[in-house]
């Protein structure tokens, strides 16, 4: 069973386990030079917005950095989120990073979900959707046409002339986060990749909507990604990931909380109050143990979803000689197993 491997980035920095920005960011560059000397097939960057912890609001910029680091990996965003950005300059910095990399790149978006970072950059909440279907719309046009107008119902833009164009043509891969509904709608409409989020159910959507819309299921790259973290010994992994895992967690959920609030749901079930809850409530959803373990958990996956790739997090204040002991661990043990 072949699947590909990638890292996924945040350039987190708790106080907890505070270093120096500059070191930050130094080491995720080591480390993603690390996964392309190792064999590993991506490396993506993710953004958020106002985060006290300083999670990456820049995905282009370090994504551009990687691209002048790197020779041969795969370089993405999961996700960028659209529409907080202009999609124009989107387009331009893209195709800067295409440009850079040699055409490696592939642009991950998605509408995004916490309700204070549509306020940092003054954007209705509600108009999500409409920003997101123009922003793609205007994106491939600023890499595929000279020169344009555009007039929709969110966007205006007159005679945008791009350059430079991007080294892939007609452009880099635009993937699509999405979990339900109308983003589920949107990836089978305007898709390139998928960056699958949520259970079984949300691929059995995903099949639904690309049948609907006469399109192969298998016809683009289907991602997902997850918390994640190995060791030569499981109460080894368990040990030094728990507290970064639980710190991820608890942000995620807070993050949640807020957005089924804002969106007038209720979500199920109270949030993990300890490390252990948040292993006995993630299951089968949160990898951690030794290689045997991580290879099982992954071959379960496979068997309830035919997903591509898997991107894994690298958890939030991790020390650097344990992300790149971890990577050398996988390479020679995880990846083989999967391998072509």
């Amino acid at each position: 069973m072949a699947l590909k491997f990638g890292f996924l980035f945040g350039m987190r920095n708790p106080r907890q386990w505070e270093k120096p920005w500059p070191q930050v960011y130094a080491e995720m560059l080591e480390q993603t030079q690390a996964a392309e000397e190792l064999g590993f097939d991506s490396v993506w960057m993710s953004e958020h917005h106002s985060a006290e912890d300083g999670y990456c609001p820049s995905t282009l910029v370090a994504a551009a950095a990687v691209a002048a680091r790197t020779s041969t990996i795969t370089i993405g965003t999961r996700l960028l989120l659209l529409p907080m950005h202009n999609p124009v300059r989107v387009a331009e910095d893209a195709a800067v990073v295409d440009v850079i990399s040699g055409g490696r790149f592939i642009l991950g978006i998605a509408v995004g979900y916490v309700p204070h970072e549509y306020g940092t950059f003054g954007v209705n909440r509600r108009f999500r959707p409409s920003l997101m279907d123009e922003g793609i719309e205007i994106i491939r046009k600023c890499w595929t046409e000279d020169k344009f107008d555009y007039s929709g119902k969110r966007y205006t833009v007159t005679n945008v002339a791009v350059q430079p164009k991007p080294v892939q043509q007609p452009g880099p891969p635009i993937w699509i986060g999405a979990q339900a509904g109308s983003a589920i709608e949107r990836v089978a409409l305007m898709g390139d990749g998928f960056h699958y989020v949520g259970a079984p159910s949300s691929y059995a959507l995903y099949e639904e909507a690309m049948q609907r819309n006469g399109r192969d299921p298998r016809s683009i790259p289907v991602y997902d990604s997850r918390d994640f973290w190995c060791a030569e010994d499981s109460d080894e992994a368990w040990q030094e990931a728990r507290e970064h895992l639980f710190y991820s967690s608890s942000h995620y959920a807070k993050w949640g909380a807020e957005a089924a609030e804002a969106d007038g749901r209720t979500l199920a079930g109270a949030p993990a109050r300890t490390p252990e809850e948040m292993r006995e409530q993630g299951g089968p959803m949160l990898y951690v143990g030794d290689p045997g373990e991580i290879i099982e958990k992954f071959e379960a996956r496979l068997a309830e979803v035919p997903i591509d790739g898997t991107i894994m997090r690298v958890p939030p204040g991790m020390a650097h000689d344990k992300v790149l002991r971890q990577m050398e661990l996988l390479a020679k043990e995880v990846l083989p197993h999967f391998a072509d």
